[in-house]
């Protein structure tokens, strides 16, 4: 009853009285739509906010975790680049062995070291290629501990950025949370200030709609239709409303008094 007893009082500010009450009323709800939607953005910023920070805070443990595995990635690199060149120098070694062991089979002579010399080339041979092989790889490895420094560098920088946008999207969330609660505040003091909130003044704008779609309709029935009929047919709709309307008036008259 104390809603229908509002409404009507509203309702009657703005119909009854001058335009400029009536004005007052749409200026109302007008005034209380922008509030309604000024705090659903407010809220909609705030979870905005909330899952952007939270989408960066996964983001930053995937980095870490792919920072992490590329630095273990590199020192064991750098632990095969080393053992390649210790291979590569095992080969240089087994080259000047093969070496010496064809000087001595030259020097035996064609009899006793015609065998030796043929086993040390061979031998030499693949040193070579072994020798260059090792090197090869210990270049590739060496190229690739490099990308692997670069992609942590990048890794580092990612992070450093994802904690910026984790500090810029939490500082959004504190202030969508701060418009929020203004808002509220704001709310509060409209409701003190008008008198009305924003479900009286939805109603009251459906009313109106309602009413002027009424006047419409009655005029384009003006002179079509007889009086009695069309009376008849708005009575039991109407009689509800006014009967409301005069239960209602002696609310009011304190109000005009002051």
């Amino acid at each position: 009853m104390a809603e229908k007893n509002r409404f009507f009082r509203l309702w009657r500010r703005g119909t009854s009285g001058s335009k400029g009450a009536a004005r007052s009323i749409t200026e109302e709800g007008a005034l209380w739509a922008s509030h309604a939607r000024a705090s659903e953005e407010a809220t909609k910023a705030a979870e905005a906010a909330e899952r952007a920070a939270s989408s960066t805070a996964k983001q930053r443990a995937t980095l870490d975790a792919g920072t992490d595995e590329a630095r273990a990635v590199s020192t064991r690199s750098e632990e095969l680049q080393r053992q390649v060149a210790r291979l590569a120098d095992a080969f240089e070694r087994l080259n000047v062995i093969a070496l010496n062991a064809g000087l001595e089979g030259a020097r035996l002579g064609e009899v006793g070291g015609k065998a030796l010399s043929l086993v040390s080339s061979e031998v030499r041979s693949h040193a070579d290629r072994g020798v260059e092989t090792a090197r090869e790889v210990g270049r590739t490895i060496a190229e690739s501990t490099r990308e692997l420094a670069t992609l942590t560098s990048r890794f580092d920088e990612a992070r450093g950025h994802g904690a910026d946008i984790t500090q810029h999207a939490s500082l959004a969330a504190a202030s969508a949370a701060e418009s929020s609660r203004a808002l509220a505040d704001l709310g509060e003091r409209l409701r003190t200030a008008t008198g009305s909130d924003p479900e009286t003044a939805q109603a009251i704008a459906q009313a109106t709609e309602h009413a002027r779609a009424l006047v419409v309709a009655l005029g384009a029935l003006s002179g079509r239709v007889p009086r009695a009929l069309l009376a008849s047919a708005l009575r039991p709709m109407l009689e509800p409303l006014v009967r409301s309307l005069i239960e209602d008036e002696g609310e009011d008259e304190p109000t005009k008094e002051s």
